[in-house]
């Protein structure tokens, strides 16, 4: 191959790699500064401009950590026969229109509508699972005494309140 034929394949792949690189590097610091990180070269948006993905991007963290949180000291208090912890809880964390569909939900069931059991988990961990529509969404694992069983809870959350509007069992 001739040096001519070598530089223009040369020139032409830098070319390619220039505008692969043009149409990337952008997208990667959007992608940071959608997520709430820090770039060098992007902005942020805040107030009122502020998109709703943007906004789900950021609030998803506290949402899981709430839920989190919510579980723990829900089973806790379960765990040390605190009712009136637990019922403090529930008040605090759970929408108005989900406690009232959690009362029927028990009183068909014989269990409670948090945990949807019968028995007291021993440990809850959360884990994002996705948002949208005003909503985001929580896998809730509750372990059982003796480590090996496990269920899994699907949680919705409200983005605008962080409160808790829907548990059902995730198949």
């Amino acid at each position: 191959m001739s040096h001519h034929r070598r530089s223009r394949r040369t020139k032409r792949n830098s070319i390619v790699a220039g505008a692969v690189a043009a149409v990337l590097i952008p997208l990667g610091v959007a992608g940071t500064a959608m997520a709430g990180g820090d770039s060098s070269g992007g902005t942020e948006q805040t107030g009122p401009k502020q998109t709703a993905q943007q906004a789900a991007a950021q609030d998803t963290p506290s949402v899981v950590t709430e839920v989190e949180e919510f579980y723990q000291g829900y089973i806790s208090a379960l765990g040390e026969g605190d009712t009136e912890q637990a019922k403090s809880l529930r008040k605090a964390a759970l929408t108005e229109s989900f406690q009232n569909e959690l009362a029927e939900w028990e009183q068909q069931n014989a269990a409670d509508g948090v945990t949807r059991s019968q028995n007291v988990p021993v440990e809850a961990e959360a884990a994002y699972d996705g948002s949208g529509m005003g909503h985001s969404w929580t896998i809730v694992t509750l372990k059982w005494d003796g480590g090996s069983d496990a269920t899994k809870l699907h949680v919705q959350s409200d983005l605008d309140t962080h409160r808790i509007s829907d548990v059902k069992p995730l198949d």
